[in-house]
């Protein structure tokens, strides 16, 4: 009884001590990069936003900030199940992690809202690839802890 008790109590322990999707993303991020696949390589695009840093609030908010500009908004971001492969058409029964961030600087008559259909985690939950699916080439962005 005393070994199932204390089994039971460790396994409690570890699975309330576990992160969900929104707790990983919360913090600073930095766009290192972003690039169309294309099918022997890739093509390199500039956003615009790789000097600044994003930070993702807990409250859901977010914000962007660089040496000459300033937006703030929301992000959010769950699992979905997938519908189709975007690259073969084929059914996909994965589940998947979209993320949107959505700033702005209404004085300044900017916006930025990127749909992001899926994203992955790497190198110890330090790096964020996501990616927007679209017909021809993917886009893909690359996010690093600063």
């Amino acid at each position: 009884m005393t070994r199932t008790l204390l089994f039971l109590t460790a396994i409690t322990a570890l699975l309330s001590c576990t992160k969900n999707i929104e707790d990983r993303l919360i913090g600073e991020w930095k766009l290192d990069g972003a690039y169309k696949k294309e099918l022997f390589g890739r093509d390199y695009f500039q956003t615009g936003y790789e000097s600044g840093i994003f930070t993702l609030y807990e409250s859901g908010s977010a914000a962007y900030t660089s040496a000459t500009e300033s937006l703030s908004g929301y992000w959010k971001s769950d699992y979905y199940w997938g519908s189709y492969d975007p690259n073969t058409g084929e059914p996909d029964s994965r589940r998947l992690k979209y993320l949107e961030i959505y700033l702005a600087d209404y004085p300044r008559n900017k916006t930025l809202n990127w749909q992001f259909d899926e994203f992955n985690f790497r190198n110890g939950w330090k790096h964020i690839r996501a990616i927007e699916h679209t017909l021809g080439r993917d886009r893909y962005y690359e996010f690093v802890k600063p």
